[in-house]
């Protein structure tokens, strides 16, 4: 963790021109529970030029499989990466329908997905399965 925290902030006073370096995004990510108590299990991968996410599997809060319109759907994509090691891009919120400019970052086994409107911001972190 240090050493992570290490190589952050000696690439943040590197040449402005560099782009910092995040943790990896490939992967399946678990979102925490949204308000009907749905969790759904995200495969991130590259889209293009930039990063997509799409639904695998869809669990109730305990854990058991659930059947969801979910499965399929992408909630992510036009992730792009940014100079500050960030990925910014499109967020579909399934529970309504709703798609936000969203903004992505990974610190090892968790993903931070930040949501802005007007002057309130959401944040949900999700875990990294595999």
């Amino acid at each position: 963790m240090f050493l992570t925290k290490y190589i952050f902030y000696a690439a943040i006073f590197a040449a402005s021109s560099t782009t910092v370096f995040a943790d990896v995004v490939e992967g399946v990510w678990k979102s925490a529970p949204d308000v009907n108590g749905l969790v759904v299990h995200v495969r991130a991968k590259p889209c293009g030029p930039a990063l997509c996410g799409t639904v695998e599997r869809a669990k109730d809060r305990r854990g058991y499989d659930k059947r969801s319109t979910a499965v399929g759907k992408r909630v992510f994509w036009d992730m792009k990466p940014q100079p500050d090691g960030s990925y910014v891009g499109t967020l579909l919120e399934p529970s309504a329908s709703k798609k936000h400019k969203a903004k992505m970052l990974v610190d090892g086994n968790a993903m931070r997905l930040q949501t802005c409107t007007g002057n309130a911001c959401d944040e949900m972190i999700w875990t990294r399965l595999r």
